[in-house]
């Protein structure tokens, strides 16, 4: 799966925005995507390294900016919520319970990919796929139930 284009427009004409945070799934997905194909293709070395790069550049923007989003939602200073000051508490409550976990997620994420690196390639890709997907099932669901609660 390849990322949406950056401009915010899905492929195929379509004129829904693509938010930056689907975008950096996307990217994630796509890279993980590069890495089995590098696997495949036997890649060199540099290369191999250089996607690897990539993908830990494009988690650590990722968690940065659900971090960001999560502390935003905690202090009520969220975007989403400035049109809503009487932010039902259910929100802010969701927002709370899942901040600590998911940003505790995020670092413990950022050392298994480390660790990741260490095993062979062939194994590599495979384990990148249930390390993302484990992530966006376990944790990012409790992220889109808080912004379909807004």
């Amino acid at each position: 799966m390849r990322p949406g284009p950056p401009n915010g427009r899905h492929r195929g004409g379509s004129h829904r925005p693509t938010s930056p945070r689907r975008y950096a799934v996307r990217r994630i997905a796509a890279l993980i995507n590069d890495i089995a194909a590098g696997v495949v293709a036997g890649i060199g070395a540099d290369a191999f390294a250089d996607l690897l790069r990539q993908l830990r550049e494009a988690a650590v923007e990722h968690f940065k900016n659900e971090n960001t989003i999560l502390w935003e939602l905690r202090a009520g200073t969220y975007a989403g919520l400035r049109d809503r000051p009487r932010t039902p508490p259910v929100v802010k409550a969701m927002a709370e319970a899942a901040f600590d976990e998911h940003m505790a997620e995020h670092a413990a994420m950022l050392t298994q990919m480390d660790a990741l690196r260490e095993l062979p390639r062939e194994a590599l890709a495979d384990t990148l796929k249930t390390w993302f997907i484990d992530h966006a099932i376990k944790q990012d669901a409790h992220l889109k139930a808080i912004f379909q609660a807004l």
